[in-house]
């Protein structure tokens, strides 16, 4: 049967959905912190095996999907005993300014030798586009490679590569040379390729130079542009109090900066991570001026908040 909306060429409105993909330890948890303004899951369960965790803008949920589409409400404690066998992906919801313009959805690393490859590909046509995470002193290996051929064509073709821990290697010389190879082997396959200390970029603070320094300025700017004109139909509007329509304010530009807070989370200590967050914001600059990166504003949490 045809519905209205199919007949229309026009199907409902809903967020692009971002993959965060890579080999296990490239760095896809950090990045994910670091979108998400903090840890979405505690350092014990994200060393577990688990499958797929798609993450949206809501009250703070977990549920455990199964195969053949049965939902299972679990607690964070319980994402460790979760089950691969039975389990197709866990859907989060929580409240992350990064959350209303996208869904996240962090992949389980492709290299893990205990994880069967089913495990996330049976999740990625349900993807729009990916960030790739590649560690700096081992870039763009062939298994990388080889397992981006077989999904690239599942994307809108949209996709960023990050080079992790740059950090880790020399400036100058070294870096251009790893830089050098890894955009002459990826000619043509991403939308755009940036260095990035992770760590940097959540430990930079107040500090806009260390920010930029760090690599997150320029790539993150991309990304919500990026996002911003996914084409999965109207983006759907924000669904911040003030109920504006983000979706056709033609005048307003959203980039991320961060916010370094503390949060003590005594109450919640599965998801509490002591330490700098950092938190997408949304910024509208005057109209006709150019985008400047924007110092970020450190927000100390109160205690017990």
């Amino acid at each position: 049967m045809t519905t209205a909306a199919e007949e229309s060429g026009k199907m409902p409105a809903r967020k692009p959905r971002l993959a965060l993909m890579g080999e296990f330890s490239a760095g896809k948890s950090t990045l994910s912190n670091m979108l998400l303004g903090g840890r979405a899951l505690p350092v014990r369960v994200t060393a577990t095996r688990l499958p797929p965790i798609w993450i949206s803008y809501g009250p703070d949920s977990v549920v455990a999907v199964s195969h053949d589409g049965e939902e299972r409400a679990l607690s964070i404690a319980e994402l460790a005993h979760v089950s691969l066998e039975d389990t197709k992906f866990i859907r989060m919801q929580m409240v992350a300014d990064t959350l209303e313009i996208c869904d996240l959805i962090d992949m389980p690393g492709i290299s893990d030798p205990n994880m069967a490859a089913e495990v996330w590909q049976s999740l990625i046509d349900e993807v729009d586009s990916v960030v790739w995470c590649t560690h700096a002193t081992q870039a763009w290996r062939q298994s990388e490679a080889a397992v981006w051929e077989e999904i690239a064509g599942a994307t809108n073709g949209r996709n960023l590569l990050l080079v992790t821990q740059i950090d880790k290697l020399r400036k100058g010389r070294e870096r251009g040379r790893v830089m050098s190879r890894v955009g002459k082997e990826t000619e043509g396959l991403f939308e755009a390729i940036y260095p990035i200390s992770l760590t940097g970029a959540i430990e930079a603070g107040e500090d806009a130079a260390l920010w930029q320094e760090s690599g997150a300025a320029d790539f993150v700017e991309h990304l919500v542009e990026l996002l911003l004109s996914a084409e999965t139909g109207q983006r759907a509007a924000s669904p911040r109090a003030d109920g504006a329509d983000r979706a056709t304010t033609g005048a307003e530009i959203v980039q991320m900066s961060r916010r370094a807070t503390v949060e003590d989370e005594s109450a919640q200590d599965d998801v509490a991570e002591d330490g700098p967050r950092v938190r997408p914001k949304r910024v509208q600059p005057p109209v006709d001026q150019p985008r400047r990166s924007r110092r970020p504003a450190r927000r100390e949490a109160a205690d017990g908040g």
